[in-house]
């Protein structure tokens, strides 16, 4: 299926010079996370939170120009690739992390923004990020992607507001994600949210709380995006293995 910018501005909020940047965009070679795909974006959870969360970039300030410049666009591709080599076992989840680190390290620009970001990322607690994750480690299978603001002139107040959006945008996708996977992911025994929240009235309740959160974190700054997924969670809700542990 082919995802225009209308779709991603009518569906998602995305602005529509970002929007069109992203549906004509090529795939770039020899990037494992674009593999054999034809298209720039999917309609999936995987592709389509790139421009949202490059959008939500611009919403918090950052000039369009620059979210869409080759700086920030090559590395956040290069992040994807290295996370798609993680997916395929060619590399461990901390070489991973560190392979991504090093994309950044020798260009950061705001220095406490890296720090805690390779902070969280290499699993310690001293930063601001660790008090804003969800309860759920399947949530956050894509967090290197935080490495990717980096290079952007961010002040303090505006990496806080990116982070808090981060998860609230990621989770609610990782979300849709999971519960279309879910029976492929006990099979597989990949990461899901519904199997690590137990499938049952305690566990549901904390997906449930979650979602909540998150629609109301992104209702204010793009309802578009908040209605969006406020539509598919009501559809989610319907599934048998969910719907019997709703009150």
């Amino acid at each position: 299926m082919f995802v225009s910018a209308g779709f991603l501005a009518i569906r998602y909020g995305v602005h529509d010079e970002i929007a069109q940047f992203f549906a004509d965009r090529e795939p770039p070679a020899n990037n494992l996370y674009w593999h054999e795909k034809l298209m720039y974006l999917r309609p999936s959870p995987g592709y389509l939170f790139i421009p949202v969360m490059v959008d939500m970039l611009h919403r918090i300030g950052i000039n369009r120009e620059i979210v869409l410049g080759d700086t920030y666009i090559h590395l956040m591709e290069a992040i994807g690739h290295i996370s798609a080599k993680q997916e395929a076992n060619l590399v461990t989840h901390e070489e991973a992390i560190e392979e991504c680190i090093n994309l950044v390290k020798n260009q950061h620009v705001n220095e406490n923004y890296y720090n805690a970001v390779v902070d969280y990322l290499r699993g310690s607690n001293n930063n601001f990020i660790s008090p804003m994750v969800t309860p759920f480690k399947a949530l956050h299978r894509g967090d290197v992607f935080l490495l990717s603001a980096c290079v952007l002139d961010l002040t303090d107040e505006q990496a806080k507001k990116f982070v808090r959006y981060w998860f609230a945008v990621i989770s609610s996708f990782l979300l849709m994600d999971d519960a279309d996977d879910i029976e492929v992911d006990k099979r597989t025994g990949d990461e899901n949210t519904f199997l690590e929240s137990g499938i049952n009235k305690e566990g549901i309740e904390r997906i449930k709380q979650l979602i909540i959160t998150n629609l109301t974190i992104l209702q204010p700054v793009n309802k578009p995006l908040a209605n969006s997924l406020d539509a598919k969670f009501i559809e989610i809700a319907e599934l048998p293995f969910i719907k019997e542990y709703l009150n």
